[in-house]
């Protein structure tokens, strides 16, 4: 079962510039990026919202609450100005007190680019430090770092949700979250397919039994998950890399521990081996990339469904050799043996 018209239609809504009739604000200060969510929930346009690369502690957890039918795209990497996105570091920190951002776009698309989510924490039961969903249009976040999250009650770095249109969670790192009924990405939809395509998820964890210190998915809709690392999210007994409660597929994915629950349409090439990462210069590793000798340099799919970015999460092109490689980043190989 492969990629139908529910992927074209998902992809459609972010082709090109997300927000080409957009109203667009510049920002550079967590007020101002509060104060421009706040705008963006009723002044009927859609909404493009670039942050300069910066890092922003956070007083109080960014929120975005809005019933209108328009696109809010957020994204991180800017100058200042926001005359280039230059990939710049964009951290939204909650200081180990709040959660960075709960957004829900009840009738409208939801877009999140280019950020780092830090230290965020939320005691709510049932819910994640960073929420992210609509209730009836696609919900898409890619390209970015989830690191040292907590959810005291619920999941430790995120939660997206959407009802019945289409979801993809895309070229992302989940590193150091902590929840107690799942580590690091929970995702759900009511109808329709989601993708989750080009991630790593290593060490993250949930403490509840049974439960994925990695990777969930849940609702009714089915999910295609490929190209994924979900790595050492287990270390709690009892817990798994990946586990999921909804018809799914998987393709090109290496994977440490399944869980129990729904069964899978199709399993294409999944690995069950250590990554083989790069040795890390320091004591806490940020960067996940692959070591040249890694068996997931160029062992991922091309036509993974969902689609795969043109540059990884470091900014490189995101298929450097004969194909892609598993995870968030791309490595380069070609040249280890002296040979082209």
């Amino acid at each position: 079962m492969k990629f139908t018209q529910t992927a074209a239609i998902v992809l459609a809504v972010f082709v090109g510039p997300a927000c080409a009739e957009a109203a667009t604000s510049c920002v550079a200060t967590a007020t101002a990026i509060q104060s421009a969510l706040t705008v963006a929930e009723n002044n009927s346009q859609d909404d493009a919202i670039e942050i300069v690369g910066g890092s922003y502690l956070l007083a109080a957890g960014l929120t975005f609450n809005s019933a209108e039918a328009h696109l809010l795209d957020i994204s991180g990497g800017w100058n200042a100005g926001c005359t280039q996105q230059i990939n710049a570091d964009t951290t939204l920190d909650g200081q180990n007190s709040v959660p960075p951002l709960i957004l829900y776009n009840a009738n409208g698309p939801v877009h999140v680019s280019h950020l780092t989510f830090a230290s965020g924490k939320t005691t709510a039961s049932l819910q994640a430090p960073i929420q992210i969903s609509s209730n009836s249009q696609p919900v898409s976040i890619e390209m970015n770092s989830f690191i040292g999250n907590k959810g005291t009650n619920g999941i430790g770095a995120l939660t997206a949700s959407t009802g019945f249109y289409g979801m993809v969670i895309r070229n992302n790192l989940f590193i150091g979250n902590h929840g107690a009924l799942g580590g690091a990405l929970f995702a759900s939809m009511t109808a329709g397919e989601g993708f989750v395509i080009g991630n790593t998820m290593v060490g993250n964890i949930a403490d509840a039994d049974g439960s994925s210190g990695g990777l969930g998915i849940g609702g009714a809709a089915h999910f295609y998950i490929s190209n994924n690392i979900l790595w050492n999210n287990n270390s709690i007994t009892g817990t798994f890399d990946f586990k999921a409660n909804v018809d799914h597929s998987r393709y090109h994915n290496d994977i440490g521990a399944v869980g129990s629950g729904t069964a899978p349409a199709e399993v294409v090439a999944e690995q069950y081996v250590d990554p083989q990462f790069v040795p890390c210069p320091g004591f806490v590793c940020f960067i996940f990339e692959l070591s040249p000798t890694s068996p997931l340099v160029d062992a991922g799919d091309d036509i993974a469904p969902g689609g795969i970015t043109q540059t990884d999460l470091a900014g490189k092109p995101r298929r450097l050799g004969a194909h892609v490689d598993i995870g968030a980043y791309e490595n380069e190989v070609i040249f280890v043996d002296g040979f082209e």
